[in-house]
């Protein structure tokens, strides 16, 4: 006979069958929300799952069970039996509670002397140069050659050069910064080789065929995505713990891979964390992960920075808006540069996280002045004088702190 214990007032099978989690995910302990208890009121709980993390309400309808002074969230989705996980809201004053938290906001640090050169005093701010590069961009799978006498485009080694440039200028205004990764090499200790037990594993649990090919591709990604982002994450949440993470790309318009050739889109959109589809809320640690987000409140503080920064990188790039059809991404606000997505590194850093995705790769000025290089002073391009490509991202950014912190502190 099968053992059973009480959970939420139901019998448990022993037997409960693996929990539903992302790639290399972890299952959550739900009693992480229990300092959280009776610091959100519905009011804003619905909210923000409603006008930012959830794409629709039907997204999360069995999953999510709305009470007048509760939530009940499903702690396994694929064993309901494992019973729920109740969040009291608060209902003393009709106003939400601080809820625990490392990151400060600015209101939470001293007031700034007036004329200070130092706007980011007392800030900590991790910036996380996405990708990886040197030997490791076959892995990655984010780098391209067109033409025979050209510099290959290596979005990891871009990135980590954009973060160095910010490393010394934000620390100049005051800010304590530290970089994810400091060299080309990935953090996790993972390698291709080791993930294919686990590669084969998650297919399994999706009903997929572990073909040999499928689960050297879903490896692949295991290391590049998940295993390189979850190690980041892990760094940042649990020894740096800064204030703000900025995560740094660059983009590209689909192509063929195996054929590179110049596309004409260029565009700009920064990203902050939300939309989240039904089937990803049905991954038992993802839903854990927008629970903490939303009881963290960390869409308020998202949001107000993107919206700064991101016009302050349109006067610097002076890139167009890019627009999502509303699937994978949708808009928050009436700023056309900034979207709520749902993406690891925006998941898995507990703190507010702006996400830059500016300059398509693979369009034909941008990989012009990639050709240049890190140049001093201005150059003209298209008969316009430009900063080299990695200095004015990292202007446009650092306008934006500045500005936000000037306004906000």
């Amino acid at each position: 006979m099968a053992a059973f214990f009480a959970g939420a007032g139901q019998a448990v099978a022993s037997d409960t069958p693996k929990p539903h989690i992302a790639r290399l995910g972890t299952a959550p302990d739900w009693s992480e929300l229990d300092p959280f208890q009776k610091t959100i009121t519905r009011e804003e709980f619905v909210y923000l799952l409603q006008h930012c993390y959830a794409r629709s309400p039907e997204e999360f309808d069995d999953l999510i069970h709305i009470q007048e002074d509760r939530a009940l969230i499903l702690k396994q989705s694929n064993f309901p039996e494992k019973g729920w996980y109740d969040l009291r809201f608060r209902t003393q004053n009709h106003l939400s509670a601080d809820a625990p938290k490392f990151w400060k906001r600015p209101v939470d640090l001293p007031d700034l002397e007036p004329n200070s050169t130092r706007p980011l005093e007392g800030l900590t701010i991790a910036v996380d140069p996405g990708h990886i590069g040197g030997k490791w961009v076959t892995w990655d799978d984010r780098h391209f050659k067109i033409g025979k006498d050209t510099i290959e485009v290596r979005e990891g080694e871009m990135t980590l050069t954009v973060a160095k440039i910010l490393e010394r200028d934000l620390s100049l205004l005051g800010a304590r910064v530290i970089l994810t990764r400091y060299t080309n090499d990935p953090v996790t200790e993972e390698r291709i080789e080791t993930l294919q037990e686990e590669a084969r594993d998650y297919l399994k649990q999706r009903n997929l065929v572990p073909s040999s090919g499928l689960i050297a591709s879903t490896a692949k990604k295991m290391f590049a995505i998940s295993s390189e982002i979850r190690s980041r994450g892990d760094l940042l949440n649990t020894t740096i713990q800064p204030d703000l993470a900025l995560c740094l790309h660059f983009n590209a318009s689909p192509w063929n891979s195996r054929r590179p050739t110049f596309r004409s889109p260029n565009h700009l959109h920064l990203l902050i964390n939300g939309c989240y589809s039904g089937g990803e809320m049905r991954e038992d640690d993802t839903r854990f992960e927008m629970i903490m987000r939303i009881l963290q409140r960390v869409y308020y503080e998202e949001l107000a920075l993107s919206d700064i920064i991101a016009n302050k990188m349109r006067k610097e790039t002076r890139l167009p808006a890019f627009h999502y059809d509303g699937t994978n991404g949708m808009s928050v606000n009436d700023n056309e540069l900034v979207w709520a997505r749902n993406l690891l590194a925006n998941r898995v850093f507990f703190c507010p996280v702006v996400f830059f995705e500016p300059y398509c790769m693979n369009h034909r000025e941008i990989h012009a002045r990639v050709q240049e290089g890190e140049y001093p002073g201005l150059r003209e391009i298209d008969g316009i004088y430009r900063k080299n490509i990695y200095q004015e991202y990292a202007d446009g950014i650092t306008a934006g702190l500045v500005r936000y912190y000037r306004q906000k502190r």
